[in-house]
């Protein structure tokens, strides 16, 4: 069982190696294989597909940033430490997503998996509105449903892959532009 973890934990990692180099679509699975040290046949033993890989891949992503956001909801009150921390991890483990090429990819070959990303976070981000709405006295009077609407529908439009490839931004100075936006509203 632990080669099997070891070898679907090395296709997982290629993948993700591969997709920050030249994004999810240009990669194929001979360059899965090769990086990952198996052969092409293995590869199809773990998995169906190309597809399937790069959902296996993002879906273990999500789970890793959900222990992640989990423990700080829980430990950190300050929203402002809160989303700088969510985003260092973003940038540190999420590369093979939040690069231009991947992006883009997201955009145009796999429309449904960044529709499975977007849902985590608007999962997630509706609970972390809620527990600092009912941890902050500020915003009394404010009903927390139009808080996190807001919230949510501002990092709808803003964090996606069309509106920062179509303004020429990068993921990353716009996630830390809309934070500092984000976290003097709810401050």
């Amino acid at each position: 069982m632990e080669e099997v973890m070891n070898v679907e934990e090395r296709i997982l990692n290629a993948c993700r190696e591969l997709a920050r180099e030249k994004g999810f679509y240009r990669m194929n699975m001979d360059e899965l294989a090769a990086r990952a040290g198996v052969s092409k046949r293995t590869l199809y033993r773990y998995f169906r597909s190309k597809e399937e890989i790069i959902e296996a891949t993002i879906d273990r992503f999500l789970a890793e940033m959900a222990v992640t956001v989990n423990h700080l909801a829980e430990a950190e009150h300050d929203s402002e430490i809160f989303l700088q921390t969510v985003f260092d991890q973003l940038f540190k483990a999420g590369q093979f997503i939040i690069n231009p090429f991947t992006l883009d990819d997201l955009r145009v070959h796999y429309p449904h998996l960044w529709n499975k990303i977007d849902s985590f976070r608007m999962e997630r981000i509706q609970l972390i509105v809620q527990h600092w709405l009912t941890q902050s006295d500020k915003h009394t009077g404010i009903d927390p449903r139009i808080v996190t609407a807001a919230t949510i529908a501002c990092i709808q439009a803003i964090l996606n892959p069309a509106f920062i490839i179509n303004n020429g931004l990068t993921f990353e100075s716009t996630a830390r532009q809309l934070s500092r936006l984000l976290t003097a509203a709810l401050k």
